[in-house]
């Protein structure tokens, strides 16, 4: 659909949205978004794609495979192996950690999994359960009757919108 307002009086689309966010950063209301791992199993992580990028074994995993033996996605491992093409100082920053093992990428993601239970990083969405508690019902039932829009109690109570609606759908 056509813009309604004259051309000349249209600001350039990129430029706008750029002070849109300038504007956004700038309010009070703007907080970071909280990670999605704690920073021991980001490294350990780096450390693992650094170990793939330098192995020169002809049975060496395809970057998929390796990416979901470590339970990331190949495009953030890929991602990785151009920030270390582009930065040598950060390849020789993880070399000097030495080989990674196993054993501390389990303590790093046992560490991941306390953080995220105190609400520290981010949770998911495909990781929560679709079983929700009679007490957590209710709850949501009357917050939507305090007037509570379905959006907000998605966000704020961290539920899964198909959740929100099986449970204002028995209202």
């Amino acid at each position: 659909m056509p813009s309604p307002y004259k051309k000349e009086s249209r600001g350039d689309p990129y430029d706008t949205s750029m002070e849109n966010l300038r504007n956004a950063f700038a309010s009070k209301r703007y907080h970071p978004p909280r990670p999605w791992r704690s920073k021991e199993e980001a490294l350990m992580i780096r450390r693992f794609a650094l170990r793939r990028w330098t192995c020169r074994d002809h049975n060496r995993p395809s970057a998929r495979v390796w990416a979901k033996q470590l339970d990331v996605t190949h495009v953030w491992l890929l991602k990785l192996v151009r920030k270390f093409e582009a930065d040598p100082a950060e390849v020789r920053r993880l070399q000097s950690y030495g080989d990674p093992t196993c054993a501390e990428l389990d303590r790093a993601r046992e560490y991941t999994r306390r953080m995220r239970e105190r609400g520290e990083l981010r949770s998911p969405r495909r990781r929560v359960s679709l079983a929700i508690e009679p007490a957590m019902e209710q709850f949501v039932r009357e917050r939507f009757a305090q007037g509570w829009s379905r959006s907000r109690l998605e966000r704020e109570l961290s539920l899964d919108r198909k959740i929100v609606k099986r449970i204002l759908q028995r209202v």
